[in-house]
C-alpha cells in the first residue's frame, strides 16, 4: 500500500496533469475556432487574460488561507518592502498572455505551444542582463539544444506556409507578405517570451529579498495586478475589444463560456497544484512532472486536432523535449550530488563528536 506522503504526490501530479492538459486542449479552440452564429473568432486576449486573472485570483485568497499562518507575510507588509518587483511583475504578466495570444494571428498553435516552452532562454537573459546572475554552463548548453529545435520547428513550418496551406485559421498569405507575417508572429511570441522571462527571474529575486513571500502570496498579487492593467488597456486605449467581445461572446454565449470558463478554472486549479508541489516535494519532481506534461500536451493536441507535422518538424520537437529533459536529469543529479555531500559531513561531524 503506498505510504501517504507517496499518495499525496500521486494525487498533485494527477491535479497538474488534468488541469493543464485541459488548459492547453481548451486553449487552442477558444482562440482559434470560427464559431457559427457570429463567424467570428474569439481573439480578445485582454479580456481572456481578465477572465483567467479573476478566477486565478479568487483561487489564490482560498489558498492563502488553507495555507497561511500567524507568521504569513500580510500583502502590505509585501507591497512595502517589493513595491518595485510587483510593479513590474504585474507589468510583464499582463502583457506575456496577450502578446502569445495576438501572435497565434500570425503562426499555427504548435509552433506557439513548442515555442512557449523555450522559457529558460530569456530567463538566462535576464538573469545575466539585468540581475547580473551567473549561469552554469549546463543551463547555457541546454538553451543552445532548445534554441536549435525550436529553430528546426519554425523554419521547417515557414516553408509549409509558403505552399499556402491554412493551419488553425492562420492569416493566409504567400510570397514577401507570407514572411512579413511569420516575422510578425514570431516578433509578438518573442515580445511575451521576455515578458515571461522577467517574470520568472523577478520572481527568484523576490523570494531571495524575502523568504515569507509565499506561492499563494505571488499568485493572489500577480493575478490581482494583471486585472488591473488589463482594466486600465481596455478602458482606455483598447475600448473596442471589450465591446468587440461582448458583441461575438453574445451571439455564441453557450460555446465560448463554457470555453473560457474551463480555460479559467483549469489554469487557477494548475497554479495551485504547481506551488503545492513545489512547497511539499522541491523543485527536482516539479521538472520532471511539467516537462512530461509538456509533452503529453503537445501529442494530444497532435492527436485531438489532427495537426499534420513533417519529419524535420518531429526532428524539431523531438530536440527540443532533449534539451529540456537533459535540464531536469542534470539538477537531479547535482541535487543527488548534494545530499551526498550533505550526508558525509554530516557522518564526519558525527565522528568527531564520538572522539
Amino acid at each position: 500500500m503506498p505510504k501517504p506522503h507517496n499518495l499525496q504526490l500521486i494525487f498533485l501530479i494527477a491535479g497538474i496533469y488534468s488541469a493543464f492538459l485541459t488548459w492547453g486542449l481548451v486553449q487552442e479552440p477558444l482562440t482559434t475556432k470560427t464559431f457559427p452564429n457570429s463567424n467570428e473568432q474569439f481573439r480578445f486576449p485582454f479580456v481572456i487574460s481578465s477572465a483567467q486573472s479573476l478566477v486565478a485570483s479568487l483561487f489564490g485568497l482560498i489558498y492563502l488561507k488553507w495555507t497561511g499562518n500567524k507568521n504569513t507575510l500580510s500583502f502590505k507588509q509585501l507591497l512595502k518592502e517589493c513595491y518595485p518587483f510587483v510593479a513590474l511583475l504585474s507589468l510583464t504578466q499582463s502583457l506575456s498572455s496577450p502578446l502569445a495570444t495576438y501572435s497565434l494571428k500570425y503562426i499555427p498553435y504548435l509552433t506557439f505551444q513548442l515555442s512557449k516552452t523555450c522559457k529558460l532562454i530569456p530567463v538566462i537573459l535576464v538573469h545575466l542582463v539585468i540581475y547580473k546572475t551567473k549561469i552554469p554552463k549546463k543551463k547555457q548548453i541546454v538553451a543552445l539544444i532548445v534554441t536549435l529545435g525550436v529553430t528546426i520547428f519554425t523554419m521547417s513550418n515557414m516553408k509549409n506556409k509558403k505552399t499556402n496551406t491554412n493551419e488553425n485559421n492562420v492569416l493566409q498569405t504567400t510570397g514577401n507578405n507570407a514572411l512579413l507575417s511569420s516575422a510578425s508572429g514570431y516578433l509578438l511570441l518573442g515580445c511575451s517570451l521576455i515578458c515571461d522571462g522577467l517574470t520568472n527571474a523577478t520572481q527568484d529575486s523576490m523570494l531571495k529579498k524575502q523568504p515569507k513571500i509565499t506561492g499563494a502570496h505571488l499568485m493572489v498579487l500577480c493575478n490581482a495586478a494583471i486585472l488591473f492593467w488589463n482594466a486600465v488597456y481596455l478602458a482606455v486605449i483598447d475600448q473596442q475589444q471589450l465591446t468587440n467581445s461582448w458583441n461575438v461572446l453574445r451571439m455564441d454565449f453557450n460555446a465560448i463560456s463554457t470555453l473560457l470558463a474551463t480555460y479559467a478554472v483549469c489554469g487557477a486549479l494548475g497554479q495551485i497544484f504547481i506551488f503545492q508541489t513545489l512547497s511539499k516535494f522541491g523543485s527536482i519532481i516539479l521538472i520532471m512532472v511539467t516537462v512530461t506534461r509538456k509533452m503529453v500536451s503537445m501529442a494530444l493536441s497532435i492527436v485531438v486536432y489532427g495537426h499534420q507535422l513533417n519529419r524535420l518538424q518531429y526532428i524539431g520537437i523531438l530536440i527540443v523535449f532533449a534539451g529540456i529533459t537533459y535540464e531536469a536529469l542534470a539538477k537531479r543529479t547535482a541535487s543527488n550530488g548534494k545530499a551526498l555531500t550533505s550526508k558525509s559531513v554530516s557522518e564526519e561531524q558525527t565522528k568527531k563528536k564520538k572522539n
